[in-house]
């Protein structure tokens, strides 16, 4: 297996700007771990072997001496859900790929990473190229190696950082989901529109009158049925169109093909002589 060197660089090139984002939202995670009496390793593990910010920061927040791992464990899959999604989506640009490869391509898959590689894979399809497995590693390794070493620091040297929040930092994240989420926005069609507004309203609904906790989730849950209803939706209308132009196809031939058989000769049909008549003759 070459490694396509071009493409890592092109991958950590593009990833870079979401460093911006990444360190301070890092290390404010690390520090929060060691207030929760984590150790730097424990922090560092916990973002290396989960490369999920979200379900982190709720772990880290149900975090204590004695930790409900249950409840733990069932925050982080309902957090984690939207890898389902975005793994599903993802799925159809990889299926020349290999076992081991496939492997590598969703562990370093975090949100980030997701939708830059969608916006390459639209990209490289104007110019007739499919998924680019480096660009993806490129940009997947390295948003992964930044993310748990910088939290790893934060846990380090939390006690010196202090309580980070008061900078303002933890802005950071959202405002870069919200320009992933502009240079994603759908060109044309809006009414593919309907399941991110239903997924917000869910998550937002979520959010006030419930938990916060359970906000992707339901967001993820309502997004996915109604792009599921649309999609069966279309797919009935295809289907009655088809059914449509085949009656009318069938139709125009039988309108083109002619009216009756042709005529057939009324003349008396030349039958041969009996042997009886032959004997009179």
């Amino acid at each position: 297996m070459s490694i396509d060197y071009s493409e890592i660089r092109r991958g950590f090139y593009t990833a870079l700007p979401l460093y911006l984002g990444f360190i301070p939202l890092s290390l404010i995670l690390g520090t929060q771990a060691h207030q929760m009496g984590q150790a730097p390793l424990t922090a560092y593990l916990m973002t290396a072997l989960n490369f999920a910010g979200g379900s982190e920061f709720a772990a880290v927040s149900l975090w204590s001496a004695a930790p409900p791992v249950l409840l733990i464990t069932l925050t982080t899959f309902l957090i984690n859900s939207r890898h389902i999604i975005m793994g599903a989506s993802l799925a159809p640009y990889i299926r020349q790929e290999s076992g081991l490869r496939v492997f590598f391509i969703y562990y370093v898959m975090c949100d980030e990473c997701w939708a830059l590689s969608m916006q390459d894979i639209q990209r490289r399809a104007a110019q007739k190229l499919g998924f680019s497995f480096w660009f993806h590693m490129g940009v997947g390794l390295s948003l992964w190696a930044m993310w748990s070493l910088t939290c790893g620091v934060g846990a380090l040297i939390g006690s010196q950082l202090g309580d980070m929040n008061r900078y303002g930092f933890a802005m950071a994240l959202p405002a870069t989901f919200i320009g992933l989420s502009v240079a994603m926005r759908p060109r044309e069609q809006y009414s593919r529109y309907l399941p991110i507004a239903l997924s917000f309203i869910a998550a937002a609904l979520t959010t006030i009158y419930i938990d916060r906790i359970y906000a992707v989730g339901a967001g993820a849950i309502v997004g996915l049925s109604c792009a599921y209803c649309q999609q069966v939706l279309k797919e009935r209308h295809q289907a009655q169109q088809a059914r449509a132009e085949v009656h009318a196809a069938s139709a125009t031939a039988a309108q083109a093909a002619p009216e009756s058989a042709a005529p057939v000769s009324q003349a008396a049909p030349c039958v041969a002589p009996t042997p009886a008549a032959q004997d009179k003759e």
